[in-house]
Formats: C-alpha cells, sequence, structure tokens
C-alpha cells in the first residue's frame, strides 16, 4: 500500500465519500450523502478505530472507504457489522478492498468481536451482500465469509394508482378484530411482542417508543373479545427534504399471533397498514429484508433490490 494513505474516517469526508458512493452502489439501494451521514457518521454504533478511508498520495483523492459498526446490545453480544465498503472502479483489483476488510477486521478482533456480518445493523444500508454478483461473492469468500445459499429481498410498491388495498374484503375481519394506531398501550404492545417476537422485533419497537415515535407509524391488531393486541406494524417515513416529506416510507416488521395465523389475517393487518401508511403521506413504500414475495406481491409489492447474508467468525 505504499502508494495510498489510510486515515480514520471523519464528517470532513461526506463529500467524496458520496461521489464513491454514487458510482459504487446502483441507484436502488440509496447510498446517499444524506444516509451515508446518518446511517454511517453519526450512528451511535460506528466503530471509529474501523472505519476508515483510503487516498492516492500522489493527488490525495479518496479512492476507497469502510465503515464498521459495534453492537451495543445484549441482542447481538460480541457482534459487529461490517456497513458498507467502497473502492473507486478504477482501483479496484489492486488489493485495496481487500486491505480495508482485513484490517477493519483486525481491530475489530482487537476489542473482542467474534461475529461481524455483512451488513444488518440496526441502522443498516444492505440486509446482507448487496447486488450479490459472482464478483461480489467472491470478494467476501476470499476474505473467509461464509455465504448464504438463498438470497432475500427488498420490495417495494407504489401506492398511488394501486386499487389492491381498496379491493380487498374486510368483511371477514371486521367483527372479530379492529385496527388501531397506538395509544399509550406500551404494556399490552411490548407484552405481545415478548410473548410473539421476542429479540430484535421487541427491541426495535421498544427503542422506538422511547425515541417518540410518531403514534401513527405504530399500527396495532387488537381482539376485540379478549381486548389485547395479537398483531403490529411499523411505518417509517424515510425523507424529508425542506421540512416536508419526499412520500417515500418503510413497511416493517409486522407480525401476527401464532393463534391467528393461518386464517389470512396477517394479509388483513397489511392492508390495514397499507391504508394507513397512504395517511401518514406515504406513497412509495418499501419492506426490506424480506422472502415473503407472494405475501406482499398481493398488494403490489415487486423485487427492488437483492441481497445475501454473509458472516465470519473471528477467532
Amino acid at each position: 500500500m505504499e502508494n495510498v494513505e489510510i486515515k480514520l474516517m471523519s464528517e470532513n469526508d461526506l463529500e467524496e465519500m458520496t461521489e464513491l458512493a454514487d458510482t459504487s452502489f446502483p441507484p436502488e439501494y440509496n447510498v446517499t450523502k444524506v444516509n451515508l451521514n446518518e446511517k454511517l457518521l453519526q450512528d451511535s454504533d460506528k466503530f471509529d478505530e474501523g472505519s476508515f478511508i483510503i487516498r492516492r498520495k500522489s493527488d490525495s483523492k479518496l479512492i476507497g472507504f469502510i465503515g464498521t459498526k459495534l453492537s451495543h446490545s445484549s441482542l447481538y453480544p460480541d457482534t459487529a457489522w461490517l456497513s458498507i465498503i467502497a473502492v473507486e472502479k478504477t482501483e479496484r483489483h489492486k488489493g485495496y478492498g481487500r486491505f480495508l476488510v482485513t484490517r477493519a477486521l483486525d481491530e475489530l478482533k482487537n476489542v473482542g468481536v467474534k461475529q461481524v456480518s455483512i451488513g444488518q445493523e440496526f441502522h443498516n444500508f444492505f440486509s446482507g451482500i448487496p447486488n450479490p454478483n459472482e464478483e461480489n461473492i467472491g470478494f467476501f469468500t476470499g476474505l473467509g465469509f461464509s455465504v448464504s445459499e438463498g438470497s432475500h429481498y427488498d420490495l417495494e410498491s407504489l401506492l398511488t394508482d394501486n386499487d389492491k388495498p381498496a379491493k380487498f374484503d374486510t368483511s371477514p375481519f371486521t367483527a372479530e378484530f379492529e385496527v388501531k394506531t397506538y395509544n399509550n398501550n406500551y404494556d399490552k404492545l411490548m407484552d405481545f411482542l415478548n410473548k410473539e417476537f421476542p429479540g430484535r422485533w421487541a427491541y426495535e419497537a421498544d427503542t422506538a417508543i422511547k425515541a417518540d415515535k410518531s403514534p401513527s407509524e405504530i399500527v396495532l391488531l387488537w381482539s376485540k373479545t379478549q381486548k389485547t393486541v395479537i398483531g403490529f406494524c411499523m411505518l417509517t417515513s424515510y425523507k424529508v427534504e425542506n421540512g416536508k416529506k419526499t412520500g417515500y416510507g418503510g413497511l416493517g416488521p409486522i407480525g401476527i399471533a401464532k393463534e391467528v395465523r393461518g386464517r389470512q389475517v396477517g394479509n388483513y393487518l397489511l392492508r390495514e397498514s397499507l391504508i394507513q401508511a397512504e395517511r401518514n403521506g406515504i406513497n412509495r413504500v418499501n419492506i426490506d429484508w424480506t422472502i415473503l414475495i407472494k405475501f406482499y406481491g398481493q398488494f403490489g409489492f415487486e423485487i427492488k433490490r437483492t441481497y445475501k447474508a454473509a458472516y465470519k467468525q473471528l477467532v
């Protein structure tokens, strides 16, 4: 690495990182300046000692960077995430990418990390290897990562001119179930989540509520007879420009109690959540990290991004 200098990443590198990301990732992966700042530079899990940039010595041009994060949650002990890596196209196949990953893994090992995942952190860019073609997969397997056989996906659907939610027949469900947005129902929601979806979903809901997430973005399915929560869905408005929502948002996680599965109750909750998303001003919905193409496809969702999960044990 005689022709380059490596430095710890800083906020001063954001503009150049954005330029490099624009040419490194397909636009559908949304690696934007805003996301680089919020999901990496300002993220509380960012591991400073394992997040580097590479500059060419001859002209000080930034030609590569890597961002890593450390788990601070008991859900993922001794775990870290390789959040993002990019190398300028003209500088690839010269060992810079391998050098960045190896250097980051050494720093992670030094602080006791035992497992590293590609993406999948709480505020992630990717839920695995993005655009997992032969070259991208080969890069990580060459570094000792185990890559899953199957793929998973991000799905998207436009709600404008989409009549599928409106055409869904709700009559089989309204006598038994009721859908409402969150209204200080913390105990009943957390009872449901800790019983049905303990771990990450319960953690994410608890964190979101304590961070004052809008009640209009938490959809609850209630049993009318038992007066209990038996399903939930989280909505998110992703982008705000000049103080106004752009109409792009996310849906998920979403889930229902075991006792009502197999009766299309999940379809009903999904439909009601999409209606609520429209009320919130969302007209293009993203669902990340899923294999349930048919389930979401009934409401017009199509594959937008593809990933493969990848992990490495550090010993």
